[in-house]
Formats: C-alpha cells, structure tokens, sequence
C-alpha cells in the first residue's frame, strides 16, 4: 500500500513574532554590572575593578557603544572612558576612550 504525497505530504510553518524570534539584548530589572575594558597596551581585555547597576542593561557582554548607540549615556557611564587602569601584563597605565572597547558584563548571580 502507498501513500499519496498529496495526502500526508503537508508541510507545516510555524511563523513567530518578531519579540519570540530574537531573544531580548536587555533586560528591564536593575542588573549588577562589572566592567571590562580593551587594554591600549597589551591588547587583552581587562576587568576595571568597577561595577555599576543598570536598568534595561544588556543580558550578555556587550559593549556600552552599542548598547548605548541610540541612546543617552549614562554619567556613570560616561567616565569610564577618563578613567585610567593598570595593565596587568606591562603594569603600565591605559585609558580607554572609545566606547565601543568597554564592555558591560552580567554578574553571576
């Protein structure tokens, strides 16, 4: 015995909204954040010892240039990029200016 395509060959499609789609890139309660920022004189990515809590901050690691790009920064934001950080590695000072080089990363809770 054999089965016609016509009669189970149904394809089915299962079509999402665009918010079930994509998983959120922020979350809407306030959120500890720990800080880490691309070293100008070694190249590796180091912790800056500071950490701030954000509302609608992003949900993974991100960079506060792009989470940021259409928004306000914040002023707690704002002088990460002032201020100046040890390297590790050279144990000389590096100042990180550019934003999209700083990066917000979700504590462990």
């Amino acid at each position: 015995m054999t089965e016609s395509p016509k009669q189970y060959g149904t394809i089915m499609r299962l079509k999402l909204g665009i918010e079930e789609a994509m998983p959120p890139t922020t979350k809407n309660s306030a959120t500890q954040y720990s800080i880490f920022a691309l070293c100008n004189k070694c190249g590796g990515t180091h912790d800056m010892e500071v950490s701030v809590i954000l509302k609608d901050g992003p949900v993974e690691k991100q960079s506060i240039g792009h989470v940021y790009k259409d928004r306000n920064l914040p002023e707690s934001l704002a002088k990460l990029s002032r201020m100046s950080n040890t390297c590790p590695a050279t144990g000389r000072g590096s100042t990180q200016k550019d934003n999209r080089q700083i990066f917000l990363v979700p504590a462990k809770t």
